[in-house]
């Protein structure tokens, strides 16, 4: 009996690692200082920079550096790329996930915005290669200045390649400043589900099969 109720606690804590989540933030920092000006909603309407998922999961949390006079309301995103193809780049019809509104701020110093809440439409894949948007796209929201963002060295500390495009289009369809180094500054965690490994799995299933057997002997012997 205490064999078996062992076996069932190791169970339930084995499930409880199967359902539980790990979070992994992509950081590039913006090492190069203030860099890219300006986003703004009457001229360049979205900065957006590459990066490959490094884990697979839903996105939870969006932020980038800003540096402002009366910055305009802005929101963080996730696309994909055009056509599936990260050479032909962003894909901002493509959003995979998006913050609120963030509102239109005054800042003296480049700074840290945290996006906040962020919806997740589909999960990343890990391996693939998606942008982190800043975008005043369809936002009729208060600020008239625009925003600064930070520079991050290509490849400083990432082997994927990153690349920083904008667009200057009011519906952000048309990126036509693109593959420009050195890249944006930005933050993107994403949760993925922590799936126990096959040799966990083969041990857990020996386990149980001795917990069986153990029984059918000492039901035999009775």
């Amino acid at each position: 009996m205490k064999v078996l109720k062992s076996l069932f606690v190791a169970t339930a804590l084995f499930a409880g690692l199967a359902g539980s989540s790990a979070a992994l933030t992509i950081t590039k920092s913006p090492d190069l200082g203030a860099y890219w000006s300006p986003i703004s909603n009457n001229s360049t309407y979205i900065y957006a920079n590459s990066f490959v998922a490094s884990a697979g999961g839903n996105v939870t949390g969006l932020g980038t550096w800003l540096l402002g006079d009366d910055g305009p309301d802005i929101r963080f995103q996730v696309y994909g790329s055009i056509g599936g193809n990260p050479a032909n780049g962003p894909d901002s019809t493509n959003v995979l996930a998006t913050t609120g509104v963030i509102a239109g701020m005054s800042l003296n110093s480049l700074t840290f915005i945290d996006g906040g809440l962020v919806t997740s439409l589909m999960a990343l894949t890990m391996g693939e290669t998606y942008w982190f948007g800043a975008s005043v796209v369809g936002i009729a929201g208060g600020g008239s200045g625009s925003y600064q963002t930070g520079g991050h060295t290509q490849n400083s500390a990432f082997a994927d390649n990153g690349t920083f495009w904008y667009s200057n289009d009011v519906n952000g369809l048309l990126f036509d400043g693109q593959a420009l180094t050195p890249e944006m500054a930005f933050s993107v965690t994403i949760d993925s589900a922590v799936v126990p490994e096959p040799d966990s799995l083969a041990l857990l299933a020996l386990g149980l099969l001795a917990a069986g057997t153990l029984r059918a002997r000492r039901a035999i012997k009775t």
